[in-house]
């Protein structure tokens, strides 16, 4: 099976080219199939131009990960018309939270690989993006849904590891199926978090 390179971008430059052929070569072998030998053949460069960007394997995978600027995607999540229930809220913005991590799938999916395997590179950053993740959610859920009687905090990890649960439900089920599996996900997740009518 043979991995579709991405073209060189229009504007950015040569790291970032060399960043998305890195993503989709890692997301086919794994980080750990991925050389940098076979990384520059990809991206038509000799070796020595993987490694002036960078010095290792270990700083590929995690610009891969952190060149996705995570934070400052979720410091713009859409806010659900503030009119809409309690409960209808929370939902929206769990349901917006989870169309955009499938958006980034091939990213977390390595992610995950790579920590399961005991990559302590995809460890640390997995482990940064749980804290960035739960620390915007605590911040949102304040500002989008102030019924919430839990603590911020707990209102945050109970999201989070619910979009958490999708992910590696989503490995399992697709299409419709997935769809309707995370709006039961954010249904459960406000019938938990707020109180009942």
């Amino acid at each position: 099976m043979t991995t579709a390179v991405p073209p060189a971008p229009s504007r950015g430059g040569q790291r970032e080219h060399i960043l998305d052929v890195a993503l989709a070569l890692m997301a086919e072998k794994g980080a750990s199939g991925t050389s940098m030998r076979a990384l520059a053949g990809a991206c038509e460069l000799n070796v020595a131009a993987i490694y002036h960007y960078f010095p290792s394997k270990e700083a590929l995978l995690r610009a891969v990960i952190e060149e996705r600027r995570y934070d400052a995607q979720l410091a713009h999540l859409p806010v659900p018309d503030l009119r809409m229930a309690p409960a209808e809220r929370l939902v929206a913005l769990v349901l917006a939270m989870w169309e955009g991590a499938e958006q980034e799938a091939p990213i977390w999916r390595l992610l995950l690989s790579e920590a399961i395997h005991g990559d302590p590179t995809a460890r640390d950053v997995g482990d940064e993006l749980r804290r960035t993740i739960e620390e915007v959610l605590g911040e949102a859920l304040v500002r989008v849904v102030p019924e919430i009687t839990a603590a911020p905090g707990l209102a945050a990890r109970t999201v989070a590891g619910t979009l958490f649960a999708l992910m590696v439900e989503s490995t399992l089920v697709e299409g419709e199926a997935l769809d309707a599996l995370a709006r039961r996900r954010a249904d459960d997740v406000a019938a938990l978090l707020l109180p009942a009518p």
